[in-house]
């Protein structure tokens, strides 16, 4: 459990590939701000028992649960952590609504996720575990918050400290950053990972073109002075700009990469993503890695350097 003057990390397990989400405790002079809360998973919830001896606090000493993003790993314990504490629960307003997209019991996104999939070559056999896989990670979001909205633009005190808001989406349309400007701090959630690429996933009724928004990001954040991120996976880190750019450069081989692939009579999408990550995935995996083959996809698409046409019922791509 690393410490940085008033922030405190609290790693918290997962049973997925990730393992590991990283959790930050901000202390105040009035109180405590959690950053993230993992999954309302058992092994999450033993973990906090033992970071709240060690960091010192009572969950009735907790002013405020803070998400950058809405995906389980960060959004799951904060309903859970809300009736706990008392404390609000502050998250944009798109992924607050996202959350209940993907994880409402009523929802029917695990369905049209399957149907997308299969649209784009998944086989039946794949694409009919869609549907349960999704919906197991229910169980690890419940109960919701009730949130509080917050939105880029705006500040906020993380313990006795000023941040602004920044609005970094791309890994998730309504994600957000937290910037102190005076010592250069960014808690940066999944926008900028120091060893592996955020995943940028295209998904049904969400952000039609995630990558172009997610390099706009990149772009754009690439402006500020930080000194030092704070991730949600991997080890707090300071080169900043180098990391942008190593980002940068990774999704432009792989845009030419996949360019490279699609002449003559063109391919599924799902072809492409095995070339690139290997048939040898769990269903975990090989929805995250089609929703990312996908975003590039149609990154191309959209700027008019492929094409999509329907055969038999399935998408290909080619180029132009």
């Amino acid at each position: 459990m690393n410490r940085w003057n008033d922030i405190i990390e609290v790693p918290l397990p997962l049973p997925f590939p990730l393992k590991i989400i990283k959790s930050y405790v901000v202390k105040g002079s009035t109180g405590y701000t959690i950053i993230d809360t993992g999954l309302h998973y058992e092994d999450s919830l033993n973990t906090w028992e033992e970071a709240k001896e060690s960091i010192g606090f009572t969950w009735s000493d907790v002013e405020q649960i803070v998400l950058t993003h809405y995906h389980p790993d960060h959004y799951g314990l904060a309903g859970w952590m809300q009736n706990q504490t008392g404390a609000p629960v502050k998250v944009s307003q798109t992924d607050f609504e996202q959350a209940s997209l993907f994880w409402a019991k009523d929802s029917d996104q695990p369905e049209k996720m399957a149907q997308f999939f299969s649209e784009h070559g998944l086989s039946s056999e794949w694409a009919k575990e869609i549907p349960g896989h999704l919906r197991a990670f229910t169980k690890w979001v419940e109960p919701h918050p009730e949130p509080q909205f917050i939105e880029g633009g705006q500040t906020i005190f993380l313990g006795d400290r000023e941040y602004q808001i920044l609005h970094t989406p791309g890994h998730a349309d309504g994600h957000l950053s937290f910037y102190d400007p005076k010592r250069g701090w960014l808690i940066g959630g999944d926008f900028l990972l120091p060893r592996i690429t955020p995943n940028i996933s295209l998904w049904p009724g969400c952000d039609p073109n995630p990558l172009h928004t997610y390099l706009t990001t990149l772009d754009q954040m690439d402006q500020l002075p930080v000194k030092k991120v704070f991730p949600s996976h991997g080890e707090a880190f300071g080169n900043y700009h180098e990391r942008i750019e190593a980002l940068k450069r990774h999704h432009r081989e792989r845009l030419e990469q996949m360019k490279g692939w699609t002449e003559g009579n063109g391919l599924t999408a799902v072809d492409i993503c095995y070339q690139i990550f290997g048939k040898n995935m769990s269903i975990h995996n090989l929805r995250f890695a089609l929703s990312e083959t996908l975003a590039h996809l149609e990154y191309l698409r959209i700027r008019g350097e492929l094409v999509c046409e329907k055969v038999q019922g399935t998408w290909r791509y080619k180029r132009v």
